[in-house]
């Protein structure tokens, strides 16, 4: 499954924040609970309550409460206050999203095919699947382990990447 190393994360993260502190707020709010571009753009004031986000997640999924990081507390609380609860933290579209993705993976050295929202939700999966899937899927919101499952999948390059380390070849 394509996800974005740390160090992929790390500059996309830093590029948007050099370009906007909202954009960056919104990929790392995206990249930590695990959303969907609808549901990050969607997200309401009333979502972030006492140190924890709730989403109601999209394509009948769970919904999940889970803290904030130390990282995007207080700017998603000032946030949250400042729109109200009916407010929306993001006001763009989806497809803005999707292009703003594109336009800081670009000027992070990205690779164009990993450019895009959903690699964020990708992203966050295959960096903590070794926490547990249980836990991967019920973070997710995931009602199906097969759903989750998809993250057990590795592409060609991560495969033979981990063979040759594995084997011990240099």
């Amino acid at each position: 499954m394509q996800h974005l190393t740390k160090n992929e994360l790390e500059a996309l993260l830093y590029v948007a924040r050099k370009n906007s502190e909202s954009d960056w707020l919104m990929i790392l709010t995206a990249y930590w609970h695990g959303l969907r571009a609808s549901e990050v753009v969607c997200m309401t004031g009333a979502q972030v309550r006492d140190g924890y986000l709730t989403v109601q997640r999209l394509k009948g999924s769970n919904k999940t409460v889970q803290p904030l990081t130390d990282e995007e507390r207080e700017p998603l609380q000032r946030l949250a206050k400042q729109v109200g609860p009916d407010g929306r933290l993001f006001p763009i579209h989806r497809k803005t999203f999707w292009l703003r993705v594109q336009r800081y993976g670009k000027l992070a050295c990205i690779p164009a095919h990993k450019c895009h929202p959903h690699i964020l939700k990708h992203s966050i999966a295959m960096h903590t699947i070794k926490a547990g899937i249980e836990n991967v899927q019920a973070y997710l919101g995931h009602k199906n382990l097969s759903s989750t499952g998809a993250y057990l999948k590795v592409d060609d390059e991560t495969a033979s990447k981990a063979i040759v380390a594995a084997a011990g070849v240099k």
